[in-house]
């Protein structure tokens, strides 16, 4: 078995954590349903964001597509950054800030995928 480089490890800590938050929306999770009503997008906008973001999980890990993961995770950060901005307050932002910028990173490294 191949030992992971440290931009293996990155993509995939960004994969886990992007995993995590999807189907945290996915299955309801108290906190993420009751942000998801303050900003009044309910069970559709829930969903829709799990969804994008376990494809953007998948789509980290898988060979010649981490541009593809990346770009999702980053506009779903960005999205999420927004949100706090205008309606949910400040304390949830900075983990949001941290997944853009290494979001941001994975994009800028891998941007040959999209030339595949």
């Amino acid at each position: 078995m191949p030992k992971p480089t440290p931009s293996t490890l990155f993509k995939a800590s960004l994969a886990l954590v992007m995993l995590a938050a999807g189907l945290a929306a996915l299955v309801g999770y108290d906190r993420m349903g009751a942000r998801f009503a303050a900003l009044g997008a309910g069970d559709a906008g829930r969903i829709g964001a799990g969804l994008v973001q376990v494809l953007a999980a998948v789509a980290l890990m898988a060979p010649g597509r981490a541009a593809y993961g990346a770009a999702l995770a980053l506009l779903v950060s960005l999205g999420a950054i927004f949100a706090h901005a205008s309606v949910l307050g400040w304390d949830g932002a900075p983990p949001a800030m941290a997944l853009a910028a290494a979001s941001a990173v994975i994009l800028a490294r891998n941007r040959a995928d999209f030339q595949r």
